[in-house]
């Protein structure tokens, strides 16, 4: 398989991930999908982590915060805020908020890693938040959330930040460890924190509600687990050992336009004149912080 290819199906999967959610999310809440799909990616993550732990080089002891913090971010920040924003907005308005992060990569890196940003990374900055406000304000759809689609819009933002934060731990843990070995390490950090803060007070709860589920929404679930959290992390990752970086985020652009129809395809959700005029003025907002 070729890095283009490679990459290309990764993206379409990610894109399709939100329509899983869309479904799935139909029956069950989001702490019972999160507790689900990373429990069955767990059990393909244990037995790799267990049989190369010993020719894996150790953490150190900053490591190990990262890596915790990486986790967290990874699966109980980036999974529960993107299901509640899927609850409240449509996957258009999440996919066009999901495009600002190299915005807030610099935003943060100015303010917790003392970064300076040129002017255009400024204006570029500017624009796509003005973008994102301006999806507040006019990309109000049909979707499910109504009127609530400026929370939705507000998930994703923190969901977006989220993102950040485990691909700034995620890039430091890089310098001394394999792409596969911190992203296992990570989910299973996140997911074994998961497990211990909502376990006590939700543990029967999932199980009740995951007794109840449909076979096709078990299906679906399977599928989130094993191809979209495991599947698409490997094709991406194969991809950018083969490309530059910069090369292979270029892809992701292709995200919101592939969600976007597939919503549109599976769900029935319109791609309104204002969502594509918020998503170009985005885009455009990206652009510039990405050339400078």
């Amino acid at each position: 398989m070729t890095a283009a290819a490679a990459l290309l199906l990764a993206i379409l999967i990610w894109a399709s991930n939100s329509i899983l959610v869309k479904m799935v999310l139909r029956e069950i809440d989001p702490l019972t999908l999160t507790w689900l799909r990373f429990l069955l990616a767990a059990l393909f993550y244990v037995p790799y982590a267990a049989a190369t732990w010993r020719r894996a080089p150790g953490y150190t002891p900053r490591e190990w915060a990262l890596l915790v913090v990486a986790g967290v971010a990874l699966v109980p920040a980036f999974s529960l805020t993107l299901y509640w924003a899927l609850i409240y907005t449509s996957v258009a308005n999440t996919a066009l908020v999901r495009m600002t992060e190299p915005a807030w990569v610099l935003l943060l890196g100015a303010l917790l890693l003392g970064e300076r940003a040129t002017r255009r990374q400024v204006a570029g900055l500017a624009l796509a938040l003005a973008g994102t406000a301006a999806l507040v304000l006019l990309g109000r759809q049909p979707s499910g959330g109504g009127e609530h689609d400026a929370l939705g819009i507000g998930f994703m933002v923190a969901n977006s930040l989220a993102w950040v934060v485990y691909i700034l731990c995620f890039k430091d843990l890089l310098r001394r460890h394999r792409v596969t070995q911190v992203t296992i390490h990570a989910a299973l950090a996140g997911t074994a924190a998961l497990f211990l803060v909502t376990g006590p007070t939700h543990a029967m709860t999932v199980a009740r509600a995951a007794a109840a589920m449909s076979p096709l929404a078990w299906t679906l679930v399977i599928v989130m687990a094993l191809i979209v959290t495991i599947g698409s992390n490997q094709l991406f990752a194969y991809g950018l050992q083969r490309v530059t970086a910069g090369a292979a985020a270029t892809y992701s652009y292709l995200t919101p336009i592939l969600a976007a129809l597939l919503a549109w395809i599976f769900l029935g959700e319109p791609i309104t004149a204002a969502v594509v005029a918020c998503g170009a003025v985005i885009a455009a907002g990206v652009y510039l912080v990405n050339r400078a």
